[in-house]
């Protein structure tokens, strides 16, 4: 069983694509979700259709004040006031990815990826960190994809160049933090194509790579859903530094 209820998660990237399923499945869970959301029709839709529900949890939406909402240390206070506690940190963070290559692409969209990717998701955890110190169970979880380590010859390669620093945020985030009992750690995606939002047309398709799954199929929000539960939950109080592939098997290849 995975313990989840009475407990507060944030969660950045959640109103649209996969997020969206982790969302569910955390506020089924029991979990109090709060989404930091720059897209304020999507997520609104998102807490209406949890409220009607009748889930365990509650599911609310927090918008930035000039700013991104996931690094403004005063709301999260707000939030920590509210709830009781700030327990788990998402950073769902991610992209499409256009199609490029080493030729073509200029160095400021490389950057750009990085700040985005690597640089949100630290700033997220590193705003959060005064609060997951009071927590009874506090945990970070952040996205990265098997790409981003196996060459991203399938994906962009600025997001693959950003998701392999995350990887490496991760390992040494959690050997950092260890001593608070703060644990971090990560899911490596595989072919999980988005079902909600906006799908760049020039992005890689996850149907592409389908005979290099082992498994045999493309994956779905679903799947990455249940892992986020796994890591988010009080079970997983002895799991730090690692790094799951929710790929099918496609870290294999």
């Amino acid at each position: 069983m995975q313990t989840l209820t009475g407990r507060t998660c944030l969660i950045a990237g959640g109103s649209g694509g996969d997020g969206v399923d982790i969302v569910k499945a955390l506020v089924k869970g029991g979990m109090n979700v709060v989404m930091m959301t720059h897209q304020a029709s999507q997520a609104r839709d998102l807490v209406d259709e949890i409220a009607a529900g009748g889930y365990q949890g509650k599911c609310i939406a927090v918008e930035g004040k000039g700013g991104p909402a996931e690094k403004d240390p005063e709301i999260m206070a707000a939030l920590e006031k509210e709830w009781g506690s700030i327990d788990v940190i998402i950073a769902n963070t991610g992209a499409d990815g256009k199609r490029d290559d080493i030729e073509t692409l200029p160095v400021e969209e490389l950057v750009k990826s990085m700040e985005h990717l690597a640089g949100g998701s630290f700033s997220m955890m590193q705003t959060a960190l005064p609060f997951l110190k009071k927590s009874k169970a506090p945990r970070v979880i952040f996205m990265t994809t098997v790409e981003g380590i196996n060459g991203g010859t399938h994906e962009s390669f600025a997001n693959a160049v950003a998701k392999g620093a995350v990887r490496s945020l991760i390992v040494n985030s959690a050997a950092r933090l260890a001593k608070y009992g703060i644990t971090v750690n990560g899911i490596s995606k595989g072919a999980i194509p988005r079902t909600v939002g906006h799908i760049d047309p020039d992005s890689p398709k996850p149907e592409e790579i389908l005979d290099k799954i082992p498994l045999g199929r493309i994956g779905s929000p679903k799947d990455l859903a249940e892992v986020v539960c796994f890591l988010a939950s009080e079970e997983s109080s002895f799991v730090t530094g690692e790094i799951i592939n929710a790929a099918g098997g496609l870290q294999l290849g």
